[in-house]
């Protein structure tokens, strides 16, 4: 009987154990965890709002520093034949150029936008790998970061829209011509919600997506705390499937982000 309740607490305190490590990785804290020490980051408040940093705004300084890094260090030679990191990064460059921003704008309208494009795709691909490095933190899984990244994107697309046909004509026709009068008053608030959804839907699918795969990557590890002894190599197994997974999702979820931004910028540059 002894035994039986040393092994339910083990049990209850591996779960309990598992449960505490999957939500410290995915929130957010005021504190960041690098070769087992813990460093507490600074907190600021300025007129009473709080611009304090926390781990996912530093994992998006590193982002930035690495992509500044990387796109100068191996160019720095100004060489006409680049090799190594230099050409991989050259063809993601012309995948996003010929295969995201000219096929959704054609290249007169691609190339006033493609500074932005490429700054959004590297910045959530890199931020998407940071998350798999050890004592790493994914900053595109908090709501806050792709919620930013989504109002960028949504001020662009009515930028450009407007731009294109004029602000005034640009929500006249947002309404198809040649409906019903009767179904205009419908047809509006549809439109308006509509120009609202596609930011919304940007946000959330980029969030969702980078939490659900790094949380089933921690409970599988989590099983490791749970499981007998015999049975601790098929969840560490499933972590590394599912980590392996994880890089090529980091690398689509960067391309669906991109694309779709593409996309919504060239339908507002057209009426209905």
């Amino acid at each position: 009987m002894f035994l039986a309740s040393a092994a339910e607490a083990a049990h209850g305190a591996g779960e309990g154990m598992s449960n505490e490590v999957v939500m410290h990785h995915l929130m957010d804290s005021n504190t960041f965890e690098f070769l087992f020490m813990e460093f507490d980051l600074p907190q600021i408040e300025v007129f009473g709002i709080d611009i304090s940093i926390t781990k996912h705004i530093l994992m998006m300084w590193m982002a930035g520093i690495l992509l500044i890094l990387g796109f100068t260090l191996p160019f720095r030679k100004g060489r006409l034949v680049n090799s190594g990191f230099a050409n991989f990064l050259e063809m993601l460059v012309m995948f996003v150029r010929d295969e995201i921003v000219y096929n959704s704008l054609g290249k007169k309208e691609g190339d006033k936008v493609m500074p932005y494009l490429l700054t959004v795709f590297f910045f959530i691909l890199t931020c998407n790998l940071l998350g798999l490095v050890p004592w790493g933190a994914t900053a595109t899984g908090n709501v806050s970061v792709t919620a930013a990244l989504a109002i960028c994107s949504f001020i662009l697309i009515q930028a450009k829209g407007m731009i294109s046909q004029g602000a005034i004509k640009y929500f006249t026709n947002m309404v198809p011509k040649g409906i019903p009068v009767f179904v205009i008053p419908i047809m509006i608030p549809v439109e308006i919600i509509g120009l609202f959804t596609k930011p919304f839907a940007l946000c959330i699918r980029l969030f969702a997506n980078m939490v659900a795969g790094h949380a089933v990557i921690l409970s599988l590890l989590g099983l490791v705390f749970i499981a007998k002894a015999f049975l601790i190599p098929l969840p560490i197994l499933g972590a590394v499937a599912i980590s392996m997974l994880e890089i090529f999702i980091a690398f689509i979820q960067a391309f669906i982000f991109t694309l779709l931004t593409a996309l919504f910028v060239s339908l507002s540059q057209h009426a209905h």
